[in-house]
């Protein structure tokens, strides 16, 4: 009777805390909230979290400090799942990130129709083939992926797809991206290099010269 009536005391104080939390959340994010950058997202979930914590410890509780404690690890993993969807929500908003999907899947057919065309050319038939297969491939799942979202059916074939571009976009195109980034940079500071060298040459060409 008294560990039923502990637990029902606990499981109250971790529903409360609970509620503080996803409602300061909504508040940040929730429902037509605007955009908000991720890392002002999270430092909002660590202060929401922190003090949906302080409020499950200020609760008089019964059961002891050792049963109350495994509330406490429940409420913060809970918690943890709740943030997850906002992330998700908020990640909606962001129009670069639902473009995302169509982007890279079109990435990938222009890349397939180059390499195609560039080893049927040279004769290397077999690639050339696996390389159509796969820009068909994309093709049907960019036209599937835009009737999930239009129609709003199937939408776990549309989840799946969005995993697979997300996979492809995080393990070959960013970092492909990346090294462009930095190899532009990298080659702007030498030709600004090169032009300051080249600068205080003449500079000092003319001033022997004078």
């Amino acid at each position: 009777m008294l560990q039923a009536t502990a637990e029902a005391n606990n499981l109250a104080a971790v529903a409360g805390a609970k509620d503080l939390y996803s409602k300061g959340m909504e508040q940040i994010c929730g429902g037509d909230k605007p955009y908000i950058a991720p890392s002002d997202l999270e430092r909002k979930h660590q202060d929401f979290k922190e003090s949906a914590v302080k409020q499950f410890c200020s609760v008089k509780k019964m059961g002891g400090e050792e049963f109350c404690r495994r509330y406490q690890e429940q409420l913060e993993a809970e918690i943890d799942e709740i943030y997850a969807n906002f992330v998700k929500h908020n990640d909606g908003k962001n129009i670069f990130y639902a473009a995302r999907t169509p982007a890279t899947l079109f990435a990938v057919m222009f890349a397939m129709y180059i390499i195609s065309g560039l080893t049927g050319f040279l004769g290397m038939n077999s690639i050339a083939t696996l390389c159509n297969l796969v820009l068909g491939m994309a093709l049907i799942s960019f036209c599937t992926w835009a009737y999930v979202k239009y129609s709003g059916e199937f939408r776990e074939v549309g989840t799946a797809i969005d995993q697979i571009a997300e996979a492809i976009w995080e393990q070959v195109l960013k970092p492909m991206s990346d090294n462009l980034v930095e190899d532009h940079m990298r080659q702007s500071v030498r030709n600004s290099i090169k032009a300051g060298l080249t600068e205080q040459v003449s500079h000092h060409a003319r001033l022997k010269t004078d």
